[in-house]
């Protein structure tokens, strides 16, 4: 972390296998001064993992959530515990002795529901570790920190008490460093007004920022500063230009991004170049009051987690999983901020309330195979380079559900047990939950065996 840029690429160019992990690392947060690269981490965490170490393949599961990288998509939990499992517990021992990505890195593994039904997500021990990166000064773990701050619901399992202000004050603070997440996510602190007063011009500066260093998600929002003159008047060149950077790890949303904006440039042609888009756009969210409750987090594996013969103390200190935030709207809106959780353990809901959900019993008609809808209903679903959507997921669930996919099945099992995005149905869960039984997904079976001794049957 100490060491400047050059010599963690010269002792990466030298076949270390740490500094490689690291460097690719580095391009995905876009770090000491990178821009963001998901090529080139490809390429360092290839070379790192050709030699079986932790950081090489947490960075292949870290990239395999970009949906345009079809080598990788899919393979996040087997990367993560490939990371994880390490026969000599290298990943371990270097937590335990102290190295601050060594503890981001578990965190980041705690917080994810596909390591699972291995090791059950953990983000009681997560926050922990996101906390003693944070204190060590890693960028993108002080963000993490941030954002729990700005989300936690009370908890006595957290070391970290909820606290508006001060997660804020930690983005900005951040932000000096020019960390392209850390601008992200300030930039959303001032949009919809969380802990700060709302500021549309502080906003774009800061969203622009982190889209320049090729942070996608920012990217995508400020292209809708640009189509629709939120700050300044409409710029559909420059909105199809940010739209089409972010492609490359964004492809579905920046796909109907760079479609709508082309749409608003065929209705300002027929209009007249000089007339207003039409309908009138919506005001800015005002800023949100208060934060509904949300679920609890899942049951903590405690001292279970770690091997207690490698002496890592579990109660380390942390804040939680990457979260990524995009702006995924009707046509012909203004851009929306909704803040995105790593995924379903996180213990918060977004910072303002979900849209109403589409009922189960209606098939949305959604262009893609079952898979392919399934991918993006997780995107959307984990918050995961997607805006945290449940009412999108829950359309491509179904969608994918009704064409005959199991994992769909399993997830609307899910979000009906817990209450995401619909209100919570034990009896709905199990419909769900059987039907993905029965097209062979074993832990739906489990599911199911569990909800039906809830219901007494």
């Amino acid at each position: 972390m100490k060491s400047s840029l050059d010599a963690t690429r010269q002792a990466a160019e030298g076949g270390d296998a740490y500094a490689q992990g690291f460097l690719a690392l580095l391009y995905v947060h876009g770090d000491k001064g990178l821009d963001i690269s998901y090529s080139e981490a490809r390429r360092w965490s290839a070379l790192s993992s050709q030699s079986s170490h932790w950081l090489g393949y947490f960075v292949h599961g870290y990239l395999s959530r970009n949906p345009s990288d079809d080598a990788f998509v899919g393979d996040l939990g087997r990367y993560y515990l490939k990371s994880f499992q390490d026969p000599d517990g290298r990943l371990i021992k270097a937590a335990a002795a102290g190295d601050p990505i060594a503890s981001y890195v578990l965190a980041e593994i705690f917080t994810t529901e596909e390591i699972q039904p291995t090791l059950e997500p953990d983000l009681a021990f997560a926050a922990k570790h996101y906390i003693v990166a944070s204190n060590a000064g890693y960028g993108p773990a002080c963000v993490e920190l941030s954002l729990l701050k700005i989300q936690l619901v009370d908890n006595e399992d957290f070391e970290v008490e909820k606290d508006l202000a001060n997660g804020v004050s930690l983005l900005k603070e951040i932000s000096r460093s020019n960390l392209p997440s850390a601008h992200h996510y300030l930039a959303t602190a001032y949009f919809k007004g969380i802990g700060i007063e709302s500021d549309l011009k502080m906003a774009e500066v800061h969203f622009q920022a982190a889209a320049d260093r090729g942070y996608a998600n920012s990217q995508l929002a400020v292209s809708r500063f640009y189509a629709y003159g939120l700050t300044g008047s409409p710029k559909i060149d420059l909105a199809l230009r940010y739209a089409r950077l972010a492609l490359g790890q964004q492809e579905t949303l920046a796909r109907k991004y760079i479609a709508e904006f082309e749409g608003l440039l065929n209705q300002r042609g027929i209009a007249g170049g000089d007339q207003p888009l039409q309908p009138p756009l919506p005001l800015v969210p005002s800023p949100t009051a208060s934060i509904p409750p949300a679920p609890p987090p899942s049951p903590s594996l405690g001292n279970r987690v770690p091997s207690p013969g490698l002496g890592l103390d579990p109660a380390l200190p942390p804040t939680y999983g990457n979260q990524v935030i995009t702006p995924a709207l009707p046509a012909v809106s203004p851009p929306s901020v909704p803040p995105e959780s790593v995924n379903s353990y996180m213990p918060s809901p977004p910072l303002v309330p979900d849209p109403p959900p589409l009922p189960s019993s209606v098939a949305p008609v959604i262009a893609g195979t079952a898979e392919q809808n399934r991918v993006v209903a997780k995107k959307h679903y984990f918050g995961r380079e997607a805006s945290l959507d449940y009412s999108l997921a829950l359309r491509y669930f179904t969608q994918s559900a009704n064409a005959g996919d199991a994992e769909s099945a399993r997830y609307l099992g899910i979000m009906y047990l817990r209450g995401k995005g619909v209100p919570k149905d034990n009896r709905k869960a199990l419909e769900w939950f059987t039907l993905a039984s029965e097209r062979g997904d074993n832990l739906a079976q489990k599911n199911a065996k569990m909800v039906a001794s809830i219901l007494g049957e």
